[in-house]
């Protein structure tokens, strides 16, 4: 009797999982997600929207599901006989969509790949970004690698134990910062001297650079340092009883806000350094507004949005038996990020984020970029890459542009962007030669379904107008 009762729940529920309704609610929460996706993505971009919707596992579960209730019930419904082909090819459409889908999500490849005229590539790098790290004792060695998907509005936690000889090894998460900026901390308990300096903005107005007491720091494409002598900088900062004083590699022009002067400064002479003065170094300007004493700096996000042409900020704990440090990595899309390198617990690391490289299994050189704009305007109206296929004794021309792609061996080559010199191309680089197939034979089943619909004398079209001729 218990057995019959466990039978017959299981098999009434999974009836009703398998159902059509179930179908149509899975198909309404999956419509919810990808609208809700598209906010995601408008008010904090694509990168959000990934993580949050499009690569979550319960929108994965939402599609497994919904691909099995359509296999389930093509057997269950016979569909496979003729007269129900109209909802057999609908039923196809989807599984191939979906499964296609899938192909594409685990077993695709994408990626951008840079070429400058009269140069010649066989690499590319990956759209997705990973945290790659090595571990060695100058004996033995461990490779570790991580695909990651961070952003300011997703669950970023990760956890890495590595087993290396006797060390116990964790790389943990611990901070993820889109954009970051410099914000200054007042009156901080082990802070020290901070100094701003004003440059100008991209986006035409002024920004704030902070530079604390023995660092060295980029401000305004110029390298400056503060009372750090290790390093060789363009413009050295350095204090003396009260009274800042600065040194530079260039001659330096001045204007003085207060009373408009102006003068040359000698380059490699030691100068004060005042406040609201316009420094020009080497045609870049830059202005000392402020000293703070008992401050340190702390990075927070520039924005809500990512902004994908600015690195983020990837902060790490590693932990090597029990004892730990924290590091700070930089990277984004769409540039290999450099190497950390140190030592650490009598260990030698090195960690990166970033994308990585992938390797073509042929080269292709530009021959030649063109970008052709509106008349009277400087705004682009197309742009095209003549470039050369070289795949062993096989060499062939191309022309890419817009709606105009390469297919050779399995990859696909899209017309992206190009260097803002434009002496250089940015391809789109997709490797999906099943998932794509997949997908478009959903496609054509999509549109047999509509075709037989309209011919089979089975469909509910034709037996309506024999009704209706019968009346």
């Amino acid at each position: 009797m218990l057995v019959n009762n466990i039978f017959y729940f299981v098999n009434r529920y999974f009836n009703y999982l398998f159902s059509v309704p179930s179908a149509l609610i899975l198909m309404l929460l999956f419509s919810l997600a990808i609208g809700f996706a598209t906010f995601i993505e408008n008010d904090y971009g694509t990168t959000a929207a990934r993580a949050v919707v499009f690569n979550a596992w319960w929108l994965e579960l939402c599609l497994f599901l919904l691909c099995s209730i359509f296999i389930f019930n093509v057997f269950k419904y016979k569909l496979y006989f003729v007269r129900k082909l109209p909802i057999l090819f609908l039923h196809l459409s989807f599984i191939c969509i979906i499964i296609g889908a899938g192909i594409t999500r685990y077993i695709g490849t994408e990626g951008v790949m840079r070429i400058r005229e009269g140069g010649l590539s066989n690499q590319f790098i990956s759209s997705n970004l990973f945290l790659e790290f090595k571990i060695h004792d100058n004996e033995y060695e461990y490779n570790g690698k991580k695909e990651l998907l961070l952003s300011s509005i997703s669950n970023n936690f990760f956890s890495i134990p590595v087993n290396f000889e006797n060390y116990r090894i964790h790389v943990e998460y611990q901070d993820f910062i889109h954009d970051p900026i410099d914000r200054i901390v007042l009156n901080s308990v082990n802070g020290s001297r901070v100094l701003e300096f004003i440059v100008p903005a991209q986006n035409g107005g002024m920004d704030s650079k902070y530079l604390a007491y023995n660092d060295i720091q980029d401000i305004n494409n110029l390298s400056v340092s503060y009372n750090n002598n290790t390093i060789d900088s363009e413009l050295k900062v350095f204090e003396k009883d009260s009274v800042f004083y600065f040194t530079c590699i260039y001659d330096v022009e001045y204007m003085k806000m207060s009373d408009q002067s102006k003068g040359i400064l000698t380059s490699n002479q030691t100068h004060i350094l005042n406040h609201k003065t316009l420094y020009t170094i080497n045609g870049k300007n830059i202005v000392f507004k402020n000293a703070f004493k008992n401050a340190s700096l702390t990075q927070v996000p520039s924005g809500v949005k990512n902004n994908q042409a600015q690195l983020d900020l990837l902060r790490i704990k590693l932990i090597v038996s029990e004892k730990d440090t924290i590091i700070d990595l930089y990277g984004n899309s769409g540039l290999i990020s450099s190497k950390e390198y140190f030592n650490f617990n009598n260990l030698f690391f090195s960690f990166s984020y970033g994308p990585i490289n992938h390797t073509l299994p042929f080269a292709i050189s530009l021959k030649d970029f063109q970008l052709d704009r509106y008349p009277g305007s400087e705004s682009p109206s197309s742009f095209a890459s003549d470039i050369q296929v070289i795949d062993g004794n096989n060499t062939f021309d191309y022309r890419i542009f817009m709606n105009n792609v390469l297919n050779y061996r399995g990859y696909r080559f899209f017309q992206s962007s190009y260097d803002s010199d434009e002496k250089g191309t940015i391809l789109s680089v997709n490797q999906d030669k099943w998932g794509t197939l997949v997908t478009y034979f959903g496609y054509l089943s999509l549109l047999l379904s509509v075709l037989s619909l309209m011919v089979s004398r089975f469909s509910r079209i034709n037996l309506l107008s024999k009704k209706i001729n019968n009346i």
